[in-house]
């Protein structure tokens, strides 16, 4: 039958059969992704960023109702270099399409010829060999065809043989891809997005949408590729904003210097910016400044690489951005980690990824509003999990004290959906019933119970059985964070500033904050800490301690020098806490933390 025009219904389903064919190759994709970065994420971020598509378009007859509604929701949902250019097009073709409810080929033709234009003009530096060259080649083999037929599904087919040879043709194009003989992976996407179409438009079978396809992208190698390739910034970073202040090429020239792969898609009232950097904080404190900030992402590109090349075990290691532990350590060991929220200013940051403890301080002694915290959604714990069963056969996740945070309460959500997904997959939550620098030790243990190879039973029931012997005691300097953050009455809060009392605060065995003791000052707090730590020492014995600070860091090294000369071990690390703990603890506490023998 001879179609010849495209409305919003045909669009939809013909979306549907697109974002089918890329998400059933995930996997493939993930494996060939070599460019900006060899990541291997390629693959799950489309198809995170089309199911997002898919799930909320609004199939109506209008093209114009349906393609809006597309645009919106590609810009919700992008993520990952891909994904935000798939949704610069879509919203290229919102653009080129005003109030139609139908086109016809020749104006579809048009419509998509503009839309790569659009998507070219949101990209910093366009690199040609990507997905970018096939949405280029596939447009102008349409303005070719429009004046030969006006029906829709000879034209696509025609069109998807042009695409498909500018596919291939992305191995002459870009080094990286030829030295290891694969296509773009986001190239690749798109082929597969295109024949997924042409497939609904020969078939038209509403039905075969729902069912699951098998992989069609031919496996022409096993071995690992990609596995030598820098990576030059840290995170994959991502902001969705709304009512940008600035134009968009002055904000690209204000980012600019942050890092690579730049991209912005969208328009000023709505649009997502997506860049390769290793300073997340410092991109956020700049947006900020001229757009309302209401989605964040910072994914650790070295760690993916890390994980899909260079894994250390079967069992992996996640823990909560409350734990306080030095980044090169969690590097060094592949330990992941799923950031807490800090509400600030009314925006929703990511907990040591997307704001740190370098300028925390000054931040929030000048807000009008002490910021808040919150537990990370379940969605975006079952979204980690998921990448991590990808690659792991279990997984011990290790959380903040129930009693302080509803994290562990919301892990434990996201693991019974996620294991409905993934049969055989183990997966235990473990509340250490501390915080901070303990924490932040028993991450330690489990990491090296796994790393000496115990299986994952072993290692659960070890680390469950040593919480009781973890310890913290935080020696405060100024009531007024806990005041600012509600923990302590402002009446109270007066009192003891008035008579300079220096609590020292620690943890119950049943995971609760508790005043443990009280000081006229820091000298006086620092020989109370000194005498429990001897305590521990005669009764028991300290396998290991850390000394964590809230911007105090002489402070800090004295306690360090003073307590491995007591203990005669060394510290195990000395860190800044985390702005989270640090909204309660305050500008010059410092805590130590430590193990029982």
């Amino acid at each position: 039958m001879k179609i010849t025009y495209l409305d919003g219904k045909r669009l939809y389903y013909a979306f549907l059969s697109g974002a089918k064919e890329v998400i059933a190759n995930k996997k493939e994709l993930n494996r060939i992704n070599l460019f900006p970065v060899a990541d291997g994420d390629t693959g799950s971020n489309l198809s995170r960023t089309l199911s997002v598509v898919r799930s909320e378009a609004v199939k109506d007859d209008s093209l114009t109702v349906t393609l809006n509604s597309m645009g919106d929701a590609a810009l919700r949902g992008a993520i990952g270099n891909s994904g935000i250019i798939f949704a610069q097009f879509i919203n290229g073709l919102k653009n080129s399409i005003d109030r139609a409810e139908s086109v016809n080929v020749s104006k579809f033709a048009q419509a998509v010829d503009n839309a790569v234009n659009y998507t070219y003009q949101g990209i910093n530096n366009p690199v040609e060999g990507t997905i970018l060259t096939v949405m280029k080649d596939w447009a102008d083999s349409l303005k070719k065809l429009k004046n030969r037929s006006s029906d829709f599904a000879e034209v696509m087919e025609e069109s998807l043989i042009s695409a498909s040879s500018s596919l291939e043709n992305t191995k002459n194009q870009l080094a990286v891809l030829r030295e290891a003989d694969v296509v773009d992976s986001g190239a690749q996407a798109f082929v597969l997005f295109l024949e997924g179409i042409v497939g609904f438009i020969k078939t038209g079978d509403l039905k075969d949408l729902k069912i699951n396809s098998t992989a069609k992208i031919e496996i022409a190698q096993e071995e690992e590729i990609g596995k030598e390739t820098e990576i030059k910034y840290r995170y994959c970073t991502e902001a969705y904003l709304e009512n940008l202040e600035i134009e968009i090429p002055e904000l690209r020239e204000k980012l600019s210097d942050l890092g690579d792969s730049l991209i912005v898609a969208g328009d000023r009232s709505k649009l997502r910016v997506h860049i390769h950097t290793s300073n997340p904080p410092e991109l956020f404190i700049r947006l900020k400044k001229f757009a309302t900030i209401l989605d964040q992402k910072a994914d650790n590109m070295l760690l993916q690489q890390a994980v899909k090349y260079n894994r250390k075990t079967e069992i992996a290691v996640l823990t909560d951005s409350i734990a306080d532990l030095p980044e090169e350590y969690r590097d060094q060991h592949q330990v992941h980690l799923l950031p807490l929220n800090i509400l600030l200013a009314g925006t929703n940051y990511l907990d040591k990824v997307t704001i740190d403890s370098k300028n925390f301080f000054d931040i929030i002694d000048e807000a009008e509003e002490y910021p808040s915290s919150a537990q990370p959604a379940v969605k975006k714990i079952e979204d980690q999990l998921n990448y991590l069963a990808e690659h792991y056969d279990s997984i011990i996740a290790i959380t903040v004290s129930a009693k302080m945070s509803g994290t562990y309460d919301n892990l434990a959500k996201a693991v019974e959906n996620v294991k409905k997904e993934n049969e055989g997959l183990k997966i235990e939550v473990i509340d250490s019933k501390t915080n901070s620098g303990a924490e932040g030790l028993l991450v330690m243990e489990a990491v090296e119970q796994i790393e000496a190879g115990k299986s994952f039973e072993e290692a659960v029931s070890y680390l469950k059985s040593i919480r009781e012997k973890l310890y913290i005691y935080v020696s405060v300097s100024d009531f007024k964070y806990m005041v600012r953050g509600g923990r302590v009455s402002p009446l109270k809060g007066k009192l003891a500033g008035f008579l300079n009392l220096k609590p020292i605060i620690s943890i119950d065995r049943e995971g609760n904050g508790i005043a443990f003791a009280t000081a006229f000052s820091k000298k006086g707090n620092f020989k109370k800490i000194k005498s429990i730590l001897e305590d521990h020492q005669n009764e028991n014995g300290i396998k290991r301690f850390a000394v964590v600070h809230g911007d105090d860091l002489e402070r800090a090294k004295r306690y360090l020098e003073s307590f491995r000369e007591l203990l005669d071990i060394e510290v195990e690390f000395l860190e800044a806490i985390s702005p989270i703990v640090a909204m309660n603890a305050g500008r010059g506490s410092t805590a130590v933390a430590l193990l029982e023998k």
